[in-house]
């Protein structure tokens, strides 16, 4: 009769206290190790920084195109050999910065805006209004480079807050975040399937992508063929959007000649 347990009496016999005791803690520690294993399987935050709230200063020259983006001199190199480094430009909330840089196409500028940047790759959200032209005439040559046809695997995103500004930044997760920053003229650009590489998406002519002809590939695998090209510090990646296929799962995009 020790180890039978009467409900009216205030403890529990000591062999049916001991047992009970070891399954609690059985189960406390089982508990706590499914915990740690689902922490330790969630994806990791990227490294990557929004200066929410910090105004900076940037003088460079703009490029309108593809993209809008501000080519800075690096300290040291200037005259006709300068280097530059290309800081995508884009406007507050959801939208690309065509507007805020219309009229400064190819002109030497001084702006305030945030900073956004991830594994080198740089943006700046552009302060409306502060864009002051500096009477200098800029030097920039960036010349442009075929480096021939590639396929790549990987993931659509937009550019404003895979760089930064969301985290995480891609994935099923941020789907309906992406699709209308792209549809607001927010750059798209292409991740690879290991994080490494990033291209901007342009058109069969190296021009800026329309605002929705991505919005329905964007956050699931795809295999993209096309032309790569260097200019500058940035690589383009030029596809044919309207041969873009759901195949499986996955997207397909053929870059074909007669296309163009």
């Amino acid at each position: 009769m020790n180890g039978f347990y009467i409900g009216y009496l205030p403890k529990a016999p000591a062999g049916l206290a001991r047992f009970l005791r070891r399954v609690i803690g059985a189960l406390g520690a089982l508990a706590l190790s499914i915990a740690l294993l689902l922490v330790m399987k969630q994806m990791r935050f990227a490294n990557s920084t929004f200066e929410y709230g910090k105004m900076s200063n940037f003088e460079g020259t703009i490029a309108a195109a593809p993209y809008p983006s501000l080519l800075v001199e690096r300290p040291g190199l200037a005259g006709p050999l300068s280097k530059y480094s290309q800081y995508l430009l884009v406007a507050p909330g959801k939208h690309g910065a065509n507007d805020l840089v219309a009229g400064f196409d190819g002109k030497k500028v001084r702006l305030q805006g945030q900073l956004i940047y991830r594994d080198g790759g740089t943006m700046v959200e552009i302060a409306p209004g502060s864009i002051t032209p500096l009477h200098t005439v800029p030097a920039v040559n960036e010349q442009t480079r075929d480096l021939g046809a590639v396929t790549v695997t990987g993931e659509i995103v937009d550019s404003k807050c895979y760089l930064g500004v969301m985290n995480p930044g891609q994935g099923k997760v941020h789907r309906d975040c992406a699709a209308r920053c792209l549809s607001g003229g927010v750059p798209p650009i292409f991740v690879t399937r290991n994080g490494v590489d990033q291209f901007l998406l342009v058109d069969p002519d190296g021009h800026a992508l329309g605002h929705d002809a991505l919005r329905e590939f964007v956050a699931e695998p795809i295999t993209i063929h096309g032309e790569l090209l260097q200019r500058g510090e940035s690589r383009l990646l030029r596809i044919n959007a309207h041969a873009l296929t759901h195949m499986a799962g996955t997207a397909q995009a053929a870059n074909r000649t007669e296309d163009r």
